[in-house]
């Protein structure tokens, strides 16, 4: 569906094994120079104050979407914050093809019927759209990697976090 928009040498990679480049022993988990993508739902204020049921229902589809995805491509879930998600990967082509699975996976989830009647999820004639639409920024560069001991997850923290976050705030989904 998005092969017109890849440049050539990165379609070709896409879909080959990775290794993950990682000391840590924590599968996905990216230490030192690492690819960190932001994703978000477009919108979720306003579909939630249209149609909360649906909402609900949509949420849980797009959490197993996004998280599925993240496995296919080896990364390691930081956190979730309502319905964003902050993940790490070890090169940024796992990054990359990640967010196009997620693109790709998004359009043909079984959304909730009502969501689809909210003009802002509805289907495009054109067919790449369907449903919730999720922004997704990706950055890559140093981090600093903590153990956090509440939760028990790594965070990361530095400059390659707060520009992916500021790439997924200019995106559309």
């Amino acid at each position: 569906m998005y092969r017109p928009y890849l440049p050539d040498a990165l379609f070709a990679h896409l879909h080959t094994e990775h290794a993950l480049h990682s000391d840590s022993g924590i599968p996905g988990l990216a230490t030192g120079n690492a690819t960190i993508v932001f994703t978000d739902i477009q919108a979720s204020t306003a579909t939630w104050e249209a149609c909360s049921s649906a909402m609900r229902e949509a949420l849980e589809v797009h959490n197993d979407v996004i998280r599925d995805c993240i496995a296919a491509h080896g990364g390691y879930e930081v956190k979730t914050i309502g319905d964003a998600f902050m993940v790490a990967f070890d090169c940024a082509r796992s990054a990359v093809a990640f967010g196009l699975l997620v693109q790709e996976k998004l359009v043909y989830a079984p959304w909730p019927a009502a969501l689809l009647e909210l003009e802002h999820c509805s289907c495009t004639e054109d067919g790449p759209w369907c449903g919730l639409r999720v922004r997704i920024g990706v950055h890559c560069g140093e981090v600093d990697v903590k153990l956090n001991s509440v939760t028990g997850r790594y965070d990361y923290f530095g400059s390659t976090v707060n520009k992916a976050a500021r790439m997924e705030g200019a995106c559309v989904g």
